[in-house]
């Protein structure tokens, strides 16, 4: 093989990798956010997600969505009430590529929850696969697994939490503690005054 010719073959070869990595890692972005900024214990509200295909060339299908909540897990010898959640699609929802018009490309899903009320806390971080998984069902938390027809059929992952409200202490104000003393030192004040004077009224009619 001639110069000429191995310099054919390496630009082939050069151009076909810069293809491969040029390619996103993820063909499709996947965002999540609530109704409100935080929640208490017992509370309930909206949980919204947001999937935009990025390929510019592959249109992508969504097959089924399944969301494990932070308070999802065994607890109390039993399966967390209202921990996840699995949708279907029937038929399946098919994107278009990035750019299209009207937003073809972007698909919006959303569902109610209830915080139980004894949930607390999301402690010790998600419990979410990164990046894909083939298992649908098992012990997550804060999880999105997104079903499509890329990555040979995996699931597609994203971990999420949602904003618990932090108890506040107001502590009582020094004038809201020294009211109450004063108020009772006068009305001490005052009743001895007045034994005084009615003592000494008896002193005068006394001495008539």
């Amino acid at each position: 093989m001639n110069l000429k010719n191995k310099l054919a073959v390496t630009a082939t070869i050069l151009a076909v990798m810069a293809v491969v990595i040029a390619q996103p890692a993820h063909a499709q972005a996947i965002t999540t956010r609530t109704d409100q900024a935080s929640y208490t214990p017992g509370g309930a509200g909206t949980f919204y997600i947001t999937v935009v295909n990025q390929s510019p060339t592959q249109t992508l299908e969504i097959r089924n969505i399944t969301i494990y909540f932070p308070w999802a897990g065994y607890v109390d010898g039993k399966w967390a009430a209202g921990g996840n959640v699995s949708f279907n699609l029937s038929p399946y929802q098919v994107l278009t590529t990035s750019g299209s018009p009207g937003g073809g490309n972007i698909y919006l899903y959303n569902v109610q929850f209830t915080i139980p009320s004894w949930y607390g806390s999301f402690i010790g971080g998600s419990s979410c696969p990164g990046g894909n998984t083939s298992t649908r069902y098992g012990i997550y938390a804060g999880c999105v697994l997104l079903g499509t027809n890329t990555n040979g059929l995996r699931y597609e992952t994203t971990s999420f939490s949602i904003s618990m409200a932090i108890p506040t202490y107001e502590a009582p104000s020094f004038m809201t503690q020294i009211i109450p003393t004063a108020t009772f030192a006068v009305l001490v004040v005052s009743t001895g005054i007045l034994f005084m004077a009615w003592t000494s009224l008896k002193r005068l009619e006394s001495k008539k």
